[in-house]
Formats: structure tokens, sequence, C-alpha cells
């Protein structure tokens, strides 16, 4: 009953990525630069979710395609949030964390980790990273006080969206490699991942479908 839950949880979140996409499609002409991030994010998944499947099925490490996937993430959140944190964090700040999260991935794929394994180092500091960025967001949104609806602001929902994600995820990718022994452990926790991954992708769709207030 938990490996079927937990399964079906998984194939949810893998698919649910497409409502942002779409979305994504349908507003495209009237999306903003933080907007077009989120967009480019969505395209993002479902392209590393084809090759990843595609790999797959050729018998080859399909961790490289996560690897590859992690950092482009990070790349383009930290996009989102150049555009948001200023002056609390300058962007010149967020682009050397992004090189430097950059150079770390790339340390975890050879050296860390390895290909063999999942990259849980690498997405445990980007969770950290992220849910830092997240904080910031909101503690200048209430020392500020300069958005007048929080539900029209783009930003918002991706940092509620993000979060709610990397702070539910993050134990999931530090342990995962420590669980493999236990498939019942394995399947709750990849469960747990796809709930929050649905409702990431959910976040992310509203923040495409908001018209933000001018």
């Amino acid at each position: 009953m938990i490996k079927e839950l937990a399964i079906i949880l998984s194939d949810i979140s893998m698919y649910s990525v497409v409502l942002p996409a779409l979305v994504g499609f349908i507003r495209i002409r009237k999306l903003q630069l933080v907007q077009k991030a989120v967009f480019a994010l969505a395209l993002l998944s479902v392209l590393t979710e084809v090759i990843a499947r595609l790999v797959r099925h050729m018998g080859n490490a399909q961790n490289i395609v996560y690897y590859g996937y992690t950092a482009l993430e990070f790349g383009l959140l930290a996009i989102i949030f150049a555009q948001a944190l200023p002056p609390y964090l300058t962007r010149r700040s967020v682009l050397a964390i992004s090189f430097a999260f950059v150079g770390f991935v790339v340390l975890d794929m050879v050296w860390l980790s390895g290909v063999e394994q999942f990259n849980n180092y690498s997405t445990a500091v980007e969770s950290l990273i992220l849910i830092f960025f997240s904080l910031v967001f909101f503690y200048k949104t209430l020392q500020e006080l300069q958005i007048r609806y929080l539900e029209k602001a783009p930003l918002f929902w991706i940092s509620v969206g993000v979060l709610l994600y990397f702070s539910g995820s993050l134990f999931i990718f530090l342990f995962t490699n420590y669980v493999n022994s236990s498939n019942q452990a394995l399947f709750i926790i990849w469960g747990i991942h796809g709930i929050f991954g649905i409702l990431l992708n959910l976040f992310y769709a509203l923040a495409l479908w908001t018209k933000p207030d001018q």
C-alpha cells in the first residue's frame, strides 16, 4: 500500500510540472522578467524528465542529468531572487553565491557523491541557500511594506513555494543515500517528496497566472 501510494504521488509530482509550463505558454506574451524565469524553470523541469527517462532506458547514469538540472535550477532561481532581495542582499552577492554553488555541484559530482549516487549534497546545499533567499525576501517584504496585494505578486508565490519545497525536502535530499537499505522508508520519503513537488508546481503556476499589481 505504501509503495503504491508513493509511486502515485511521485508520478503526480513529475507530471504536475506540465501545469506551470502550460500556464506559461498561455500567458507568454504578458510575462514579466521574473515570470519568464519561472517559465524557463518549468520547461527545464519537463526537459530534464524527458532526458532522464531516455538516459535510464539506455542504461547510462541518469544522475548526471540531475546534477545539471540542479545547477541550472539554482541559476534560474538566483536570477529571480537577484531582482527581489536588494538592498538586503545585492545582486553581486547573489551572483557570487551562484558561481560558488555551481563549483560545489561539480565537486559533488566528481568527488563527494559521484555519478553513481543521487546528488544529495548538492541538493541539500541548494535547499539551504534557497531557504535563506526566501526568508530574506519575506523579511524585506515585512520591513518595506511596498507590496499592496501579496496575492498579485509573483515573487510572493515563488518564495512560498521555494520555502515549503526546499524546507520539506532538505532532509530527504540529505539522507536519501542512507536509507537505500530500507525499501519501505525510501518509499515513504519519496512519497512525501512527491507532495512537496506538487505544491511547488502549483505555486509556480500561480506565480505565472498572476497579473502583477502595477
